[in-house]
């Protein structure tokens, strides 16, 4: 039994995503209570698990409204689980017969994806039925498949295809004239195109001015590729990338996507941005701010208040200033939408400012009245400015098809051998002479969020069980959690071994002078959710950038874009001893930084 359902603040069902088990259980329990007739099937009504769910839900609520304390899980009989999540206003709800650990990761996954599919809009009736289409198809993909199945969602990073200098330079120079192509003809100057090759990245081109890709969007975008590839070879959908971190433009990131299924096992990912990024990125964090506000207001912290309405007040200029800057020709329903939204704002900005004088009750309950109006005028707000960026911008859906039919010609003689080399890319063979007892290895760069690792269908299962790497992975993250950057232990079987660590641009090791364990120890190690609660870092790219953060949290004083974090994993023969798979693993960075080349990788 596995599934997910979102509640909006009025505690209706914006979204569900359930498997037939689940569906299933949920009905026999709606005939037991009387909610649904008997021999009605397993047709699920939304107000049928309004009223199963309500009752957590609204429990959920007020624990963390006046106690600030809210739900993180339920444990249930049989293995039974459920999990929580916020964002901008909306719980999400994880309900599935996996481990509670397991449980939050897919939660986290899950809220994440809804950011890419609908911005800062959720569920928003603007957005259409598409994007709830796009979301639930990402889901079910890795869920159902990835997550379980393969490493590299494991991991959450992408697998590198290593292939020789030449016919690296030829696949980037195809992609850079794809991209030059599109600027002359359609005037994108900002975009990126990204070839895969048997789901492994082979190249990422991006224009100059295009804000660079994040860790995480590039797993979104294979997802996105995994998730869809069943349909037609053609498909555009639109989504909202995050962009790198330390970017003050990052967040959202409002793009269209291009899918083209080329000869060979070939996708290529042709990704224009349209919008202004203050415009996007100020209506963008409002959102956030003013759930802040929202949370600080049910919770009753008069001394939160203030402080919370000045940066509102911030933002709120700010998006004010950029649609004036960024939008000089706007449509009737735009700019109608702008009236009201500045009308809306003044009018709760007075009221705000009457209740700092007096702190009257009375006026608070005035501003919670008037504030679900403005939210939703920020929602039209969003949506509207948007869609005139995405129309200004024009996109030809036409020309990129025809960009990428250049592409693949251009590629067509290499097709073959790529796809032979997608399927044999990293041999743990290879390696056996020069590290013996080596049964795996996976490297990670997590700046750049792509990775390296011998195909799991090419080790034999008798010597490797699968579920030996998921065990090693998910015990390596609890120790990471708790600041151990180097782990190592045994089995009956096996030797595992786990390294993290820091470099600067030219390769030389960086070392954090705090000690991770002890600070996690007494702080905690958190990242502030929607509605400003703190909630436990998940290690990875997608629940949250865990990595960036360890980075600003290891190197205040550093610009996170100078600082790289890798990542490696190792599994040697239960003899080998502790010295000589540390000695293994220096010498394996070695070798394949030599073989992969450092400015690849």
């Amino acid at each position: 039994m596995n599934g997910l359902i979102v509640f909006n603040s009025a505690n209706d069902v914006a979204y569900q995503n359930l498997n037939a088990d689940l569906t299933d259980k949920i009905c026999h329990i709606a005939i037991t209570q009387r909610l649904m007739p008997e021999g009605s099937g397993s047709a699920l009504d939304s107000n049928v698990l309004l009223q199963i769910f309500s009752p957590i839900i609204s429990s959920q609520r007020i624990m963390h409204c006046q106690f600030d304390n809210a739900y993180a899980s339920f444990q249930c009989e049989q293995g039974f689980n459920l999990v929580f999540g916020e964002l901008l206003g909306f719980t999400f709800l994880k309900i599935g017969q996996l481990g509670i650990e397991q449980l939050q990761r897919q939660l986290g996954v899950a809220i994440t994806l809804t950011r890419y599919c609908y911005g800062a809009n959720l569920f928003g009736s603007q957005a259409g039925a598409m994007q709830q289409e796009l979301l639930t198809e990402c889901l079910n993909c890795y869920e159902t498949q990835l997550c379980k199945e393969e490493q590299a969602y494991l991991l959450e990073a992408l697998p590198k295809l290593i292939i020789n200098a030449e016919l690296k330079r030829t696949v980037h120079v195809t992609l850079d004239a794809s991209l030059e192509q599109l600027r002359q003809a359609g005037g994108q100057q900002r975009a990126h195109a990204l070839l895969l090759v048997s789901h492994k990245l082979v190249a990422l081109n991006s224009t100059r001015l295009a804000l660079p890709l994040a860790p995480a969007d590039l797993l979104f975008l294979a997802i996105l590729a995994r998730a869809v590839q069943a349909q037609k070879s053609q498909r555009a959908v639109a989504v909202f990338l995050q962009g790198v971190s330390h970017d003050v433009n990052s967040g959202c990131v409002p793009s269209i996507v291009h899918i083209s299924r080329l000869h060979g096992h070939q996708v290529l990912l042709q990704l224009i941005e349209y919008g202004h990024m203050p415009l996007t990125s100020s209506i963008y964090d409002t959102f956030f701010v003013l759930q802040k506000i929202v949370a600080v207001q049910q919770q009753g912290d008069a001394d939160a208040l203030k402080p919370a309405f000045e940066s509102l007040e911030s933002f709120v200029s700010q998006t004010l200033t950029a649609l004036k800057r960024h939008l000089k020709q706007r449509h009737d329903d735009l700019e109608n939408c702008i009236k009201k939204f500045t009308a809306r704002w003044e009018n709760l900005r007075k009221m705000y400012l009457e209740f700092f004088k007096s702190y009257e009750r009375e006026l608070l309950v005035r501003i919670e009245s008037n504030l679900p109006a403005f939210v939703e005028e920020l929602k039209q707000l969003f949506t509207l400015s948007l869609a005139t960026c995405d129309s200004a911008s024009n996109p030809q859906l036409d020309q990129l098809a025809d960009s990428a039919a250049i592409v693949e010609a251009k590629l067509l003689e290499f097709a073959e051998f790529l796809a032979v080399k997608a399927a044999r890319n990293i041999s743990i063979d290879a390696y056996l002479e020069d590290f013996p007892g080596l049964v795996h290895f996976m490297y990670v760069n997590r700046s750049t969020g792509q990775m390296l690792a011998p195909d799991l269908r090419q080790n034999n299962p008798q010597l490797l069980p699968k579920t030996k790497l998921w065990q090693m992975v998910e015990f390596t993250r609890s120790y990471l959690k708790k600041g151990q950057t180097t782990v190592m232990w045994k089995d009956r079987t096996f030797h595992y071994s786990y390294f993290l660590w820091f470099e600067d641009l030219s390769g030389g090791i960086l070392k954090c002078s705090l000690d991770l364990q002890q600070h996690f120890l007494s702080t905690g190690f958190g990242s502030a959710s929607g509605n400003g609660q703190k909630s436990p870092a998940e290690p990875g790219a997608l629940p949250m950038d865990y990595y960036s953060d360890l980075v600003e949290l290891c190197f205040p004083k550093l610009s996170p874009g100078k600082v790289r974090v890798y990542e490696l994993y190792c599994i040697h023969l239960g003899l080998v001893t502790a010295t000589c798979a540390v000695e293994h693993a220096r010498r394996l960075v070695a070798t394949i930084s030599d073989v992969v080349g450092e400015e690849t990788f």
